[in-house]
């Protein structure tokens, strides 16, 4: 039980790494004033102007998390599916 623990926090750990790495290789460009919006891959921060402040897209923060769940969800039962069926 132990094991499938330790291998469940590994696969979420590179999970969330390469999902961090696709954020900033693939997010969008920026700009100094232009309000770009960044993230992958929905946009999850809008950047403020000369005039606006910057602030965070909720909607795309939690779509962006559930979709990392998902993937880690995933590979952990694709993991653990090869494991059984040995």
């Amino acid at each position: 039980m132990i094991h499938f623990v330790f291998r469940c926090a590994i696969v979420i750990g590179l999970s969330v790494v390469v999902f961090l790495g696709m954020q900033f290789l693939f997010g969008r460009l920026h700009c100094f004033d232009c309000g770009a919006r960044y993230g992958f891959p929905l946009s999850y921060m809008q950047d403020g102007t000369f005039s606006t402040h910057g602030h965070v897209l909720w909607v795309g923060f939690l779509g962006d998390f559930a979709i990392a769940v998902g993937v880690s969800i995933f590979a952990v039962w694709v993991g653990h599916s090869k494991k059984v069926s040995k």
